[in-house]
């Protein structure tokens, strides 16, 4: 069994959220195969800071840097087999709003989408909670 602290970067652009569709899956993933919509983020390697795990994983996943990073003031928690995931919430903006999103070979593709657009998107577990509290800030 495993705990495993990720960061969450939901970036926010005319009240819109960048979700990514998923191609890559982990074990624990699997289940959820194929193409998933996800908010993008990863795990936490040991020395590093949330915030600076943020920054790396959005750089790896979406070539792009963050500005007005704020944290979420809540710990979402979710298991899949022996797999317990503590997500760690971002809300921020592009640092450059025309900055092009390269994806990595996580995703195939990327979309801005409303929360009210998220909610009929095939999505990973908890993304639409994650939405709902960045919404309000």
């Amino acid at each position: 069994m495993k705990i495993v602290p990720v960061v969450i970067s939901i970036i926010r652009k005319n009240n819109k959220y960048l979700i990514t569709k998923r191609v890559v899956f982990d074990k624990e993933d699997k289940r959820f195969y194929p193409l998933v919509w996800n908010i993008p983020g990863g795990g936490i390697e040991f020395g590093e800071t949330p915030e600076n795990a943020l920054i790396r994983e959005t750089w790896e996943e979406l070539g792009v840097e963050l500005k007005n990073i704020i944290q979420i003031p809540k710990i979402f928690s979710e298991v899949r087999d022996h797999w317990q995931g503590l997500f760690i919430v971002f809300v921020s903006e592009l640092s450059d709003s025309n900055a092009k999103i390269i994806l990595n070979s996580e995703a195939s593709e990327f979309g801005w989408f409303t929360l009210n657009e998220a909610k009929k998107l095939k999505l990973m577990p908890k993304t639409i909670e994650m939405l709902e509290e960045a919404d309000k800030i």
